[in-house]
């Protein structure tokens, strides 16, 4: 493992907070000093170039993405960390094999791992929406990462479009430009294989397209109406397939407005094309989980609650029971998960987590500018957020992903309190333009944490041990055989048994040590591959424990990703 060279003296976010005040207050007394007004020629304009709306929304949507791209020689593509990591990549991985379930292996105990499941197929138990930009980078690119990337421009750019819908042009270019720089560089939504820039993407299509939709002004039902309705249902869609629970109150939202609207306006037509699109998600929806569980309306998650326990029940719902036959493992991640709705003041642990990835120091002004000098518009979308939040309560951990559908309506609340605060003018001076822009900018400093690595450890951040085992083993000559022998402390969230679609064809194969016995019935069956046991928990921490199947005395530790650590 890389050493720790340094640490930051103060927590990272207090410094781009504290850089941000010291550039507005540059701002300030660069204005003071020049009388010209420079700082007024400057938001004129910027004023007029916003309203350039196309243009803007093209480039914000690959500004911060085409950067994440610029800086890979010095922040490579991450490798698969936790769980999310590897189910998405799996359900991608079917999807590339052009099914949406893989056949159960003939030695299931081997490979139980965490949501997945092995009967009555082996699949993941995630939705396929994150999947499907997944395996798209996948077979164009041969590295699934780069489906996050896509996925991630198209989520800038819905976002930054959703803007100019709600916000006066220069609200929504500072809006659209925070979330490309934020998001689209450093945010785990870039640098992982899950996050929320699939469901970020269809929440700001969906309340991007309401004002128009929800419009009191009687409009016939045009040919700009059906594309609002058309764009609607395309995010609710994708807000459908990642998030099924968040989807529920963001479909009752939009659907209470638009009926409001087409019962003054007799827009018929609009709900056509949404009830239509309603229709084939919902039999995509049943193909899926017919595909996955055998039955048409079973979803996966309820088939992992009374297989694994997992996820949590919601509040209202009975706890759920342990399930028979759970693997070590499986049952920590079980008693983990059922602890989380005995918790004590989870709301407000759950809602720090939410407020730090997407306001944090700098927006939290302008968002409590918004709360106390809002027009009818945003109180409007704060109702919408605070409804949305109030719902996403109810369950009992929240993940900030967990609420991406509601991303663009963070943005917008934020953008409005920097425009407003532009308009505080003191004794004739730009206080306000000076501190909205030093906001601004302490924001936008978080892009900058992808290269915190470097800071750090003087290199791009270290490989998990297991990341690094992979790789080496990928470098080897052959196919490879791991038995995975957890010790009795072992980390729920870091578990390591999870494979590929094909397991049989694959190059690594990964597998719960069940005993000498049962370990011999899987060597034969994958007999000719080079068998390993790794023993994540050695005793004494000097490392992982790496060794040749029958040869534990002389194992050898993984300190670095060295092939040579193998013996």
């Amino acid at each position: 493992m890389h050493p720790v060279i340094r640490h930051f003296p103060i927590r990272a976010e207090w410094i781009e907070f504290l850089l941000g005040l010291l550039a507005g207050a540059v701002v300030l007394l660069a204005g003071r000093r020049n009388r010209a007004g420079w700082l007024a020629r400057v938001g004129r304009a910027l004023r007029k170039s916003a309203r350039r709306r196309a243009l803007w929304i093209l480039v914000f949507a690959l500004l911060g993405p085409c950067i994440r791209l610029a800086l890979l020689p010095i922040a490579p593509a991450p490798a698969p960390a936790i769980h999310d990591d590897y189910v998405n990549l799996l359900a991608a991985d079917t999807l590339m094999h052009g099914r949406l379930a893989n056949p159960p292996h003939a030695y299931p105990e081997h490979f139980e791992t965490i949501y997945v499941f092995q009967k009555p197929t082996y699949s993941a138990i995630y939705p396929l929406g994150t999947a499907v930009f997944l395996a798209a980078g996948w077979k164009l690119t041969g590295n699934p990462w780069y489906g996050m990337w896509m996925a991630m421009v198209l989520c800038c750019g819905a976002v930054a479009w959703m803007q100019y819908r709600w916000l006066p042009p220069l609200a929504a270019w500072a809006g659209g430009l925070l979330f490309s720089l934020v998001f689209g560089i450093s945010s785990y939504w870039m640098n992982s294989y899950y996050g929320g820039a699939v469901p970020a993407m269809g929440g700001a299509l969906v309340f991007g397209a309401l004002p128009a939709l929800a419009s009191r002004a009687a409009l016939p039902a045009s040919r700009g109406a059906l594309k609002s309705a058309a764009i609607l249902a395309v995010g609710w869609t994708l807000v459908w397939f990642t998030r099924p629970y968040e989807s529920v109150i963001v479909g009752l939202i939009t659907g209470v407005a638009i009926l409001r609207a087409v019962w003054r306006n007799r827009r018929g037509a609009v709900l056509v094309v949404i009830g239509a699109a309603v229709a084939i998600d919902f039999a995509g929806f049943c193909y899926h989980n017919w595909r996955v569980t055998g039955d048409p309306l079973l979803h996966p998650y309820r088939l992992s609650q009374k297989v694994y326990g997992v996820p949590s029940a919601l509040f209202w719902q009975k706890e759920i029971p342990e399930p028979p036959g759970l693997t070590p493992q499986q049952e920590r991640v079980y008693l983990w998960v059922r602890s989380l709705a005995h918790r004590g003041h989870w709301r407000w642990a759950d809602l720090k987590k939410i407020w730090a990835l997407y306001v944090g120091y700098p927006l939290t002004i302008p968002l409590a500018v918004t709360l106390f000098s809002a027009s009818r518009k945003m109180r409007r979308l704060g109702l919408f957020l605070a409804v949305c939040l109030a719902w996403s309560l109810l369950f009992p951990e929240i993940q900030p992903h967990y609420v991406a559908p509601l991303t663009g309506l963070f943005v917008a609340l934020a953008s409005w309190g920097l425009l407003r605060m532009t308009h505080w003018r003191p004794a004739g001076r730009r206080w306000g333009s000076a501190l909205a822009i030093g906001l601004f900018a302490g924001s936008a400093l978080a892009g900058l944490r992808v290269l915190h690595p470097w800071y750090i450890y003087g290199s791009p951040a270290p490989l998990t041990p297991r990341a690094a085992i992979a790789r080496q083993l990928e470098s080897a000559p052959g196919t490879h055989l791991v038995f995975v022998h957890y010790g009795p402390k072992h980390s729920l969230h870091d578990e390591w048994v999870y494979n590929r679609a094909d397991i049989d064809h694959a190059k690594i194969v990964w597998a719960n040590d069940l005993g000498e016995d049962r370990n011999q019935q899987l060597i034969r069956y994958f007999a000719g591959r080079q068998v390993w046991v790794v023993e994540p928990d050695q005793v004494g921490g000097a490392g992982t424990r790496v060794c040749r199947a029958g040869t534990r005395s002389s194992a050898g530790e993984l300190g670095s990703p060295a092939i040579c650590a193998l013996p």
